[in-house]
């Protein structure tokens, strides 16, 4: 049954991202809304989210959907988590880094990743994992780096414009890990780095006040892939949370890092 749902993450996926695909650098400031302040959505969300949704919801009928436009859809343990464009400031400015992230999470086993995908349109690039098959970028399958010293480590973070919490411990927590890592960056949509961390082009990630279908697939991909990941502080109501990921040797240091900073939010 997980080959069907990992068949069905990728199709899904495939599917939202052909929607961003033919939108791409095509979007009129018009044509975007700002949901809350600095949080901005527009048709290209939408019509990918109701194209995934109607092709989850025709193979799988009995399985709720939640994304990140429609909110949640049916009921049962077995959800997809969707989301339909991630990194959408980065889509309206033409930036090429954003993802379509499609996940089947169990919520009786604390919403666990089954099955997922992540979809990179503008590099064609899709990644794929299920729980016990590995992972895979376009049919190689991928590993973690395997570096094991944190200073020659190339981390991503990403916190929100729109915090509800102290910038000032983001910053803190920032400003401590860029002095032990060797490099850091900010690509701007927690899919696509985890993605990036589950084939080692970086070595790590840590990011703020998501939501559980910015991680839910790649989650998967970094542990298939041999890495760790922790979802810290998740609000099964809201569906928020923070995040780690690393190869396994500095996981620990990372996380401490992180949590010691939250602590002072």
């Amino acid at each position: 049954m997980l080959e069907k749902f990992l068949w069905a993450a990728k199709e899904a996926a495939l599917l939202g991202g052909q929607v961003l695909k033919e939108h791409f650098r095509a979007v009129g400031t018009d044509a975007v809304e700002e949901k809350a302040p600095k949080d901005f959505v527009s048709f290209v969300d939408r019509l990918s989210e109701e194209r995934i949704r109607n092709y989850l919801k025709k193979v799988f009928p009995g399985h709720a959907v939640l994304g990140e436009e429609g909110g949640i859809e049916g009921s049962g343990d077995l959800v997809w988590v969707v989301d339909p464009l991630d990194g959408t400031k980065n889509y309206l400015g033409g930036f090429p880094v954003f993802a379509v992230s499609v996940a089947l999470v169990d919520a009786s086993m604390g919403f666990k990743p089954l099955a997922g995908a992540v979809y990179l349109p503008y590099f064609d690039d899709l990644y794929y994992a299920s729980v016990g098959g590995g992972a895979f970028k376009n049919g190689r399958p991928i590993k973690v780096s395997g570096k094991t010293e944190l200073k020659k480590c190339f981390f991503t973070y990403g916190f929100p414009s729109k915090a509800k919490r102290n910038l000032e411990a983001y910053c803190s927590i920032v400003l401590e890990l860029f002095k032990k890592v060797g490099a850091l960056r900010r690509p701007g949509a927690a899919a696509a780095d985890l993605a990036f961390v589950a084939e080692g082009v970086f070595d790590g990630t840590f990011e703020f006040e998501l939501k559980i279908w910015d991680v839910a697939a790649g989650t998967l991909l970094v542990e298939e892939a041999g890495g760790r990941v922790e979802w810290l502080n998740f609000d099964e109501k809201s569906w928020t949370l923070d995040v780690v990921a690393s190869y396994a040797p500095f996981f620990d240091e990372v996380k401490e890092t992180v949590e010691r900073g939250l602590r002072r939010a």
